[in-house]
């Protein structure tokens, strides 16, 4: 238990030190906007690029770290847009986004020093191949589905466009393409480069998670409660346990890999989905709802799931 605390209290402390400081207005939007961008822009991409330079890379493709998580997220974010329209009533635009909340997890702010904090860089390449997947791919499939919706399966023929300018602009997937060719030519990144961008990877951890709890007060309780606890029982809960019985129990996959990808799985609602609904001005506060209560209950999901790894004999902290 005390190794769990060690973990958690540090994690969520300096999100609310973010939070008091953006609610008490030492810390205003903009500088919120500001540390964002420079964890999203600069600090992560730089730390994947020498994650990926300097890593031990699977021979081959993980098929199985893959589908332990995407199998389920798929499910899950079917299964979040199909009750939304039948059970609940709401619009396809809606369930689409209902489908979004159920599925895409805040794993940069939260996820990715979590996962960091609690196994250390040797998890950091099953995080890597699983996140450098997982933005993309759920901006794209709801990017289609959205702008179908809005234009009643007519003219969506810039969709494409959108999505591969998203792509070739995605620092993430920048970054970590140069990291793999590096790493698979045997070139490493020069000796004050990599000590750069190791000063920038220690920066992650705190800038993440300060701008987290800073960018919470965004948030607040908006109304559309029946959705939003549908959304936070699939996400804080259905979910990661789906992702546990798929990897553990069928796929068996190594102990470290499954803690991780059930840890990741395990993460609140993300701002993509505010950010989606904002962008087709739908459900806003639906996702402001959601966002806020599935992070404030992640205080709580995320010490039960590093609990149940311990008392399925699985060590953790570094």
């Amino acid at each position: 238990m005390n190794s769990i605390v060690d973990i958690v209290f540090p994690i969520f402390g300096l999100g609310a030190i973010g939070y008091l400081a953006s609610r008490l207005g030492y810390f205003p939007d903009k500088a919120t906007d500001g540390l964002s961008r420079f964890v999203f822009d600069i600090a992560v991409p730089v730390m994947l690029l020498r994650i990926f330079t300097n890593a031990s890379l699977p021979e081959d493709v993980p098929w199985d770290l893959m589908g332990s998580f995407y199998v389920p997220i798929i499910c899950i974010y079917l299964t979040g847009i199909v009750v939304a329209v039948l059970l609940l009533k709401r619009g396809f635009m809606a369930g689409v986004l209902i489908g979004l909340g159920c599925a895409f997890g805040n794993m940069v702010l939260l996820g990715l020093p979590l996962v960091l904090r609690t196994f250390g860089e040797a998890a950091a390449v099953p995080f890597s191949i699983l996140l450098s997947v997982h933005g993309v791919s759920f901006y794209a499939i709801t990017t289609v589905l959205m702008e179908f919706g809005r234009n009643h399966g007519g003219n969506i023929n810039q969709v494409p466009v959108k999505i591969i300018k998203e792509l070739a602009t995605n620092p993430f997937i920048i970054t970590i393409v140069i990291g793999i060719i590096l790493n698979l030519t045997g070139t490493p990144l020069p000796g004050p480069v990599d000590h750069l961008a190791e000063y920038m990877q220690q920066a992650v951890t705190p800038c993440a998670l300060f701008t987290l709890g800073a960018s919470l007060t965004r948030y607040h309780i908006a109304g559309q409660l029946r959705e939003s606890l549908f959304i936070i029982a699939m996400k804080n809960i259905v979910f990661p346990a789906c992702v546990w019985l798929l990897a553990s129990e069928l796929l068996d996959l190594e102990p470290l890999w499954m803690m991780v990808v059930v840890l990741m799985a395990a993460q609140p609602s993300g701002v993509t989905f505010f950010i989606f609904a904002e962008r087709y001005e739908t459900n806003r506060g639906l996702a402001a709802t959601t966002i806020f209560l599935s992070s404030v209950l992640s205080i709580l999901t995320i010490p039960l799931v590093l609990y149940f790894f311990t008392t399925m004999g699985y060590g953790i902290g570094k």
